[in-house]
C-alpha cells in the first residue's frame, strides 16, 4: 500500500457567533495587510453585516460568476500575484474552490468564509474544476493548507435551505463512498491509523446527519441558529473534510460522485446543486452493490428532507435511453472513481442499477401510500 499524505485541517478554524468580528485579529497574527476578496454577489451581502472593521473598506473586491475553471483561476492568479498578501473567499463551494486555487497558484495565503454549508470545500485543500458548460472536469489537491476558516452560523441559518440540504447529501456520501473504497482496497488487511481516523469521521457524518438533518433543515427554514444546525454545519465541513483529509484516496470519492459527474452531462440537472446530484449517486452506488436493505433504511430520510432519490426528481425520463447513455458514458470514463469500487461496473450493470433504483423507489412510494 502506498503511503498516505495526511492533510487533516486548515491552519486555524472557528465556528460560532461573532467569529467574523475576530477577522482583523486573525489577519494581524497572519501578517496580512493587503487583501483581495473573491465573492458572489449575494454571499457578500450576507456576510457584510458581520464584517464590521473599517479596514474592510480598503480591500479589493472581485465579484465572480460561473464555474471554477482552470482558465479563470489562472487569470486571477496572474492578476493578483504580488498585489495582495491574501485571498479571502466569501461564498459557497464554487467561490471557495476558486479562492483556494488562486491562492495556491499566486502563492498567497487563503482565508475562507463559507456562507453556506453545501460541501466540505471550506476544509479541504482541493478545488473541483469544471468546463464553461458546467460539466465536471477534474479536481486538484494542493500541498498547502488554508490559513484560516471562519464561520458565522447565523449567515448559514439565514441562507437558502437548498444549500444546507445539498450539503447534507454531499456529506452523507462520505460514509458510503468511504465504505466502498475500504471494502475494495482493504479486503484482508487492517486499516492504517490515518485511515481509521478518516473512517471514524465518515461514520460521524452519517450519525449526525441522520439524527439532526431534519431539524437542521427546519431551523434553516425558520432562520434560527440551533444546536442541530450547528452540528450539521460542522458535520458538513469539519467531519466531511476530515474523511479524505486523513484517509486520502481511501476516503474521497467512489461511485456516488461518478454518478454526479455523469449527471452533469445533461442539461436537465444543471439547475440542481452538487450535493443533490451526489445524494442520488449514493443510492445508485448502493444499487450497484445490491445493498437494497440500506436503500430501504435511508429513502425515508431522502423523502423527508427532499433529497432526490430517482431520475424523475431531475425531470429525467428513466426510459429515455439517449439521455441515460450520456449520463452513463460520462460516469464510466476511464478516470472516474466508480472504477475504484470492488464491483466491476459496466454500461449494462450501471443501467440496471439505475432502473432497479427507479423500480425500488416507485414500490416504496406505493407502499407508503398504502400505509397512509
Amino acid at each position: 500500500m502506498e503511503a498516505i499524505t495526511v492533510q487533516g485541517a486548515p491552519m486555524q478554524y472557528e465556528c460560532g457567533q461573532g467569529a467574523l468580528e475576530k477577522l482583523p485579529i486573525y489577519l494581524q497574527a497572519l501578517e496580512i495587510e493587503r487583501v483581495t476578496v473573491l465573492h458572489g454577489k449575494t454571499a457578500l451581502q450576507a456576510a457584510q453585516p458581520f464584517l464590521t472593521n473599517e479596514k474592510t473598506e480598503n480591500w479589493e473586491y472581485i465579484e465572480l460568476t460561473g464555474p471554477c475553471t482552470e482558465g479563470m483561476t489562472d487569470r486571477l492568479a496572474s492578476e493578483l500575484q504580488g498585489k495582495s498578501d491574501a485571498i479571502i473567499g466569501i461564498g459557497g463551494g464554487t467561490i471557495l474552490d476558486i479562492a483556494k486555487a488562486v491562492g495556491y497558484k499566486a502563492k498567497l495565503k487563503t482565508v475562507l468564509i463559507p456562507t453556506v454549508a453545501s460541501t466540505c470545500a471550506a476544509w479541504t485543500p482541493l478545488s473541483v474544476f469544471y468546463n464553461q458548460a458546467g460539466e465536471f472536469s477534474h479536481y486538484s489537491i494542493f500541498p498547502t493548507a488554508t490559513a484560516l476558516v471562519l464561520i458565522e452560523p447565523e449567515i448559514i441559518a439565514k441562507g437558502p435551505v437548498a444549500y444546507l440540504r445539498a450539503g447534507i447529501g454531499d456529506t452523507l456520501a462520505k460514509f458510503y463512498e468511504a465504505e466502498a473504497l475500504l471494502e475494495s482496497f482493504f479486503q484482508n488487511e487492517s486499516l492504517p491509523v490515518a485511515v481509521q481516523v478518516g473512517r471514524e469521521a465518515a461514520e460521524l457524518c452519517k450519525q449526525i446527519l441522520l439524527k439532526d438533518g431534519r431539524e437542521a433543515i427546519q431551523s434553516c427554514e425558520n432562520q434560527l441558529v440551533t444546536a442541530e444546525i450547528i452540528r450539521v454545519i460542522e458535520a458538513n465541513i469539519i467531519a466531511g473534510g476530515m474523511v479524505g483529509g486523513f484517509a486520502g484516496k481511501y476516503g474521497r470519492v467512489a461511485g456516488a460522485h461518478s454518478v454526479h459527474n455523469g449527471l452533469t452531462a445533461v442539461k436537465e440537472t444543471h439547475a440542481f446543486l452538487h450535493g443533490e446530484k451526489v445524494a442520488y449517486g449514493i443510492l445508485v452506488q448502493l444499487a450497484i452493490e445490491c445493498n437494497w436493505k440500506e436503500i430501504e433504511q435511508i429513502i425515508p430520510f431522502y423523502v423527508e428532507t427532499k433529497l432526490p432519490y430517482r431520475l424523475k426528481e431531475f425531470s429525467i425520463d428513466p426510459e429515455n435511453k439517449q439521455v441515460l447513455a450520456f449520463i452513463i458514458g460520462k460516469a464510466l470514463r476511464e478516470s472516474e472513481s466508480i472504477h475504484l469500487m470492488k464491483q466491476t461496473v459496466s454500461e449494462q450493470s450501471l443501467l440496471e442499477a439505475i432502473w432497479g433504483l427507479e423500480k425500488f423507489a416507485e414500490d416504496f412510494l406505493n407502499r407508503s401510500k398504502t400505509k397512509n
